[in-house]
């Protein structure tokens, strides 16, 4: 690989957009890895197979190792062999078919041959600066199908920070590729459940409420369907295996609608046993006001019974005082009583001439002081 042949063909790529172009449709892939001088390298080699065989034999040889075997399967018919190159400019591994007996057993040898050269470099540098450009265009292009190619690589081993996309000769994974770039168009125009919206996160409406969904992937494994990763879905589609696709609410933003939504039970529960307690609050102030009111009433009417009695005792005690001064004028009048006893016999002993002049001589009796008036006795409580 020569540097300016790098720098031009780069050139063209970044300034002109042609590997969007040749991302986007590919037509053929040809490239080949470079090699890393010094340090063991991991390569594929590929028998080009054209009669249906599913499993043949090849015989490898790389510089400055002994000849080796491989069994080669369907479809790509490749292995991956170790090189280590030390002060050379390119390594060419060449292979050819040859049969084998595996306990009695044949193997058939691939009907084909052929080569690969390989370029030695000090480092990966204009590699993975072409690399780096290219999946920054198709990232632009379309970022699905971008991490798709990377999932698609990954899995497939393919080193594209290593390959040479200039590089005309037919090299094992230009099939690999091409492959991973048909499969990826057709993961990214598959019609997913969200539709043309993010599916990171999008607004939708969960159960009449207003909310924001994120997609997800699904697959059957083993009779039950499963939740699976983007990349698994990807290498779903790169092997021709059935995935699905579902919308479902955010998880953080459904717990949070939940928690505002118990938030607002909560205050709504709160703000009802508060009415609840105002209305029993009210109703014990009443009762007690009411019975507050009965108790007044009954301490008024206790107190107008005592006042009475009180007026009804006062009353009698009077009357009897009043009885008593009367009976005892009228025994003075008629001279009957202890108090006019010893007067009567004294008047019968005496001379009778001096008789009238004490009777004149006697001052009429005056009633009893401690008895009121009359006007002074209080009248019966109303």
């Amino acid at each position: 690989m020569k540097a300016n042949g790098w720098l031009v063909w780069l050139g063209l790529y970044l300034g002109l957009g042609l590997g969007l172009g040749l991302w986007a449709a590919p037509m053929a892939w040809a490239g080949q890895y470079v090699l890393q001088a010094g340090q063991t390298n991991t390569v594929p080699v590929a028998a080009r197979v054209l009669n249906g065989q599913q499993v043949c034999n090849l015989r490898i040889s790389v510089p400055g190792q002994d000849p080796f075997e491989r069994e080669v399967r369907a479809p790509f018919f490749d292995t991956r062999i170790t090189l280590t190159p030390v002060n050379v400019d390119s390594v060419t591994v060449r292979w050819q078919g040859q049969f084998k007996r595996v306990d009695g057993q044949i193997v058939n040898a691939c009907p084909t041959q052929g080569e690969a050269h390989f370029q030695v470099e000090a480092d990966n540098a204009l590699t993975r600066a072409v690399w780096a450009g290219m999946l920054t265009e198709l990232n632009r292009a379309s970022p699905s199908k971008a991490e798709c190619v990377r999932a698609a690589f990954a899995h497939e081993q393919i080193r594209p920070d290593w390959f040479d996309f200039t590089d005309p000769q037919v090299s094992a994974e230009d099939a690999r590729i091409e492959r991973a770039f048909a499969k990826c168009d057709q993961f990214v125009a598959k019609p997913k459940a969200w539709g043309s919206q993010n599916p990171l996160g999008h607004a939708c409406t969960v159960g009449g409420m207003a909310t924001r969904c994120e997609g997800f992937y699904t697959a059957r494994i083993q009779g039950k369907v499963q939740n699976i990763s983007q990349t698994d879905a990807m290498l779903r589609q790169l092997e021709d295996l059935p995935w699905g696709s579902g919308v479902r609410e955010i998880a953080k933003v459904r717990a949070a609608r939940i928690q505002q939504e118990k938030d607002r039970v909560a205050q709504q529960a709160a703000q009802e046993a508060a009415q609840l307690q105002a209305v029993e609050d009210a109703r014990i102030r009443a009762e007690q006001e009411v019975a507050d009111a009965k108790a007044a009433e009954q301490a008024a009417l206790q107190e107008k019974i005592a006042a009475l009695r009180t007026q009804i005792a006062e009353t009698k005690a009077r009357e009897a005082l009043e009885r008593n001064w009367l009976q005892q004028q009228m025994d003075k009048i008629t001279g009957k009583g202890p108090a006019n006893e010893a007067p009567a016999e004294a008047a019968a002993s005496a001379p009778a001439a001096t008789a009238p002049a004490a009777a004149a001589a006697a001052p009429a009796a005056d009633p009893p002081s401690a008895l009121p008036p009359a006007s002074a006795v209080p009248a019966p409580a109303q």
